[in-house]
């Protein structure tokens, strides 16, 4: 037998031997066998309840921070060890001492004859499913991945094309290249196209996706303190949906609707990301890095919709069908410039400089019919023709300065000063009859100019001496919120916020910790959220932005804990996340006697949730056996205003999965 899991400290070092998979299997199939480890239908990796963002490849970064480029790529039986773990920020493992910034990592550690020469592998298979009147529909997939590793070089080629709904990238790709149609997301939450209700979804798999992707990533150490970190990805993604919805409404006690849509909707999106990270020591304590990176894509939405919303008594209220039109284009970049020094008493210094500049522009067609009814019987008729065209530009920018003094003891003391701040620039052009007379609609047309900035100021005090860790800290924060718009529309508020931190982690024994952390932080309204301008890109839907939007304060408490021992191979995971705002940004509704809704964001008071995750394994040898149960439970409650009344909703879901495997994998 061989020993599956080592618990080191808070790393779980698992060993990919023990965990049989398919002969031509991914990474992501190795995944999914881990005790502790969950892999969602979107590829999402979880560990112990957190979402990975991280994967490394024998500890260097591949394809940037994607992680599902590696997990669905890199072929399994590659892999030696899996190291989960959370990865403390550069900075901190330049001074030694814990800065609570931490990033769930999977560390894949390669086999001693992959670490030298070329590996990969090429797959591929086609056929047919029935798909209704028109008949067959081929289906295809095929996938390679090709490696050459050195001890100084990695070079590893990727390529992807399939129509089976597989996309082997991350979604969070697919909203960063949307364009200016990111001006379209409703408030920061789920993504909506014409705020019609029907979302783009958070994994992309509903509907028929056809997938090309591919691309080229280099590390090269250029002797022992100078190395660089390449990579280029393309990939492009068309999409396919039809959708029908029926949807029960309700808007206090004396009004609800029943709702009918049928719609369909095409996607198509481009990008390319490119990303360079170069670093040199000059000497031991001494560096400097610079990391980069450029982006571009086009997208563009094609969608029909049809909608029927009947009244409490079953009566027709309203109606309306709706094309629209959508295309668009986003380009960007970013750069990051790390200076760090070490001095011979062991404090060190950490100066760093950020930039990221994005500009992205949309043009929309529109029509509309709207119909509106009373007791059943048409009241008006509304035709609508628009062409809609969004430009907006990006500015962020910031600096920090980090100063970490050693107390003895493995105690030390940090102090940090920052300036961060956000320009954005947003020009929204409405014309009615555009293949006519194309005039200028004022009251839709805005312009609007956001700037938010921030100083803060924080110390921490750490100690990490075994077997307690803690950790304390307060930073003051004054934030300042500058709009213009139209018409004299202006926001002008200014903000000064305590955010106080603390971690505290317990080594029980050598297989068991626990750790306990608590940290506030803040989100500011975004430029779409404080615009005080009518959005009628769904006209039975209506957007208006409020200026007097305050940014959203959140308290957040997390428990978690980790046991195994390695002897009989039994495990126990489990975490407890709770979360709570006093000033939410959440939505206020008006419903009219049609059931035509005008929402704007508002703050509100009392928003929460709690959510948690335990997983238990053990084998079972008499049975050649082994066993998992996991659990996964979630409470949220939100604060809804609906006609100028509170409307407090609560989500309660909870799951309960069991695995039984067998551990003799001959067979």
């Amino acid at each position: 037998e061989r020993v599956p899991v080592v618990l080191r400290g808070d790393t779980l070092d698992y060993d990919a031997a023990a965990f049989g998979v398919q002969q031509g299997a991914v990474v992501e199939d190795l995944l999914r066998r881990l005790p502790g480890v969950e892999v969602e239908d979107d590829g999402t990796v979880k560990a112990q309840g957190e979402t990975v963002r991280k994967v490394l490849v024998d500890g260097k970064e591949f394809f940037g921070d994607d992680p599902k480029i590696a997990t669905r790529n890199l072929p399994a039986d590659a892999v030696d060890r899996v190291q989960v773990y959370d990865k403390a920020s550069e900075t901190a493992e330049f001074t030694g001492v814990d800065d609570g910034e931490e990033e769930r990592t999977i560390n894949l550690e390669l086999k001693e004859d992959r670490k030298t020469g070329a590996f990969g592998n090429v797959s591929g298979g086609f056929g047919g499913t029935p798909s209704g009147a028109s008949g067959e529909r081929v289906l295809y997939d095929g996938r390679a991945s090709i490696n050459r590793f050195s001890p100084s070089t990695q070079i590893s080629l990727l390529a992807n094309v399939n129509n089976v709904n597989r996309q082997n990238f991350s979604v969070g790709d697919y909203f960063q290249f949307m364009g200016g149609m990111g001006a379209m997301a409703r408030g920061g939450g789920t993504f909506t196209i014409r705020g019609n209700g029907i979302p783009i979804g958070s994994d992309l798999s509903d509907g028929f996706a056809q997938t090309a992707s591919g691309g080229l990533n280099f590390n090269r150490e250029f002797g022992e303190r100078t190395s660089l970190r390449s990579s280029y990805f393309l990939n492009r993604l068309d999409k396919e949906r039809v959708q029908s919805v029926r949807r029960e409404q309700f808007f206090g006690e004396n009004l609800s609707s029943r709702l009918f849509e049928n719609g369909d909707q095409d996607d198509r999106t481009l990008s390319h990301r490119l990303n360079l990270t170069a670093e040199h020591e000059f000497a031991d304590g001494h560096d400097l890095t610079l990391q980069s990176g450029l982006r571009y894509g086009t997208n563009g939405v094609l969608s029909r919709t049809d909608r029927r919303t009947l009244g409490r008594e079953g009566a027709l209220q309203n109606a309306d069908s709706t094309t629209y039109d959508n295309s668009g284009r986003s380009l960007g970049g970013e750069a990051a410039l790390t200076y760090r020094r070490r001095f011979a008493s062991k404090r060190s210094v950490v100066a760093e400089l950020t930039a990221d500049l994005g500009d992205n522009d949309a043009d929309a067609d529109l029509f509309s019919t709207t119909r509106l009814y009373a007791d059943g019987d048409l009241l008006t008729t509304d035709e609508l023709a628009q062409l809609q065209q969004q430009r907006g530009q990006t500015l962020t920018a910031s600096g920090s300065l980090l100063l970490t003094q050693p107390l003895g003891g493995q105690q030390a003391i940090q102090a940090r000063i920052e300036h961060r701040e956000v320009r954005e620039d947003q020009t929204r052009t409405v014309f009615d009859d555009p293949f006519a007379r194309r005039t200028l609609n004022d009251d839709l047309s805005s312009a609007f100019e956001r700037v938010y900035r921030y100083d803060k100021a924080a110390a921490t005090y750490r100690r990490n001496r075994e077997p307690v860790s803690f950790s304390a800290g307060l930073a003051l924060q004054l934030a300042r919120l500058d709009g213009t718009g139209d018409e004299g529309a202006a926001v002008d508020g200014q903000y000064l916020r305590a955010l106080p931190e603390a971690t505290l982690s317990y080594a029980i024994s050598q297989g068991r910790n626990v750790r306990l952390s608590y940290d506030t932080s803040t989100r500011e309204p975004s430029v779409r959220e404080l615009q005080p301008v009518v959005d009628n890109t769904d006209p039975l839907r209506v957007y208006v932005g409020n200026p007097d939007l305050r940014p959203a304060y959140t308290h957040s408490l997390n428990v978690r804990y980790l046991s195994f021992d390695q002897f009989t191979s039994t495990n126990l995971f489990g975490f407890v996340r709770a979360a709570y705002s006093p000033t939410a940004i959440s939505t206020a509704r008006t419903v009219d006697a049609q059931l035509r809704q005008r929402s704007t964001p508002v703050n509100t008071s009392g928003t929460w949730s709690v959510n948690g995750s335990a997983s238990f394994g053990t084998p079972v040898r008499p049975l050649g056996a082994k066993i998992d149960l996991r659990g996964n439970a979630l409470y949220n409650r939100a604060v809804e205003v609906i006609n100028a009344e509170d409307n407090t909703s609560s989500l309660i879901r909870a799951s309960l999965d069991l695995r039984v495997e067998n551990r003799n994998k001959e067979r």
